[in-house]
């Protein structure tokens, strides 16, 4: 066959309906494929992510705890004087 040939088929068969979707489900699985190779740094990068992540998680606690116990104070703090009153 033609070059010419060849391409006119390959065209015909890309505008039909099913061609359509077989060619689609292609590019699909074609980018799929590419996307889901591990990039070089990936890995060094979400450890050290998720490093990052902990030592904010440990240095976040204390504030909850301080805020937390301020929070129930100032409740028992009004319960009391309400009371007292």
């Amino acid at each position: 066959m033609k070059l010419k040939a060849i391409t006119q088929h390959v065209k015909h068969a890309a505008t039909q309906g099913s061609g359509k979707i077989v060619g689609g489900a292609a590019l699909l699985m074609g980018s799929a494929v590419a996307h889901a190779q591990e990039a070089p740094g990936a890995s060094a990068a979400f450890t050290a992510i998720s490093s990052q992540a902990s030592d904010f998680a440990a240095d976040a606690w204390p504030v909850v705890i301080g805020v937390t116990s301020a929070l129930i104070g100032i409740k028992l703090f009004k319960k009391f004087i309400s009371r007292a009153t």
